[in-house]
């Protein structure tokens, strides 16, 4: 029997013995902003060693996803997020998400600067 089909059994059986339906076992995370007291980590990545183009586009593809999947969090999160992301890494591919945190960073101020005028 197919795992759908083992399911739909299961819940049907529950359902007939009066017993309560299972509650989903996956939650989606909460993205909170950081408290305002909160000091900001530093957002400076170290690459050391030559930088392999593959895996520097590699890490670049990588952090471009996680900002779409991240595009309700403020920009801030977002950034520390992929900074954070670079520990442990290879260089390329760490200088890949860097690249990414920079372009995020001159986004902010670019608007930051625009907003004023």
């Amino acid at each position: 029997m197919g795992s759908l089909a083992e399911m739909a059994l299961e819940h049907a059986r529950r359902r007939i013995s009066g017993k309560p339906a299972k509650a989903p076992t996956l939650k989606a995370p909460k993205i909170s902003t950081p408290p305002p007291d909160a000091k900001p980590r530093s957002l400076d990545v170290v690459v050391t060693g030559p930088i392999n183009h593959f895996m520097f586009l590699e890490g670049r593809n990588w952090a471009i996803d996680m900002v779409a999947s991240l595009r309700a969090a403020p920009v801030a999160v977002v950034m520390e997020r992929l900074a954070g992301a670079t520990q442990g890494r290879p260089g390329s591919y760490a200088a890949g998400i860097q690249s990414v945190v920079k372009e995020l960073q001159e986004a902010e101020q670019a608007s930051l600067a625009g907003g004023r005028a």
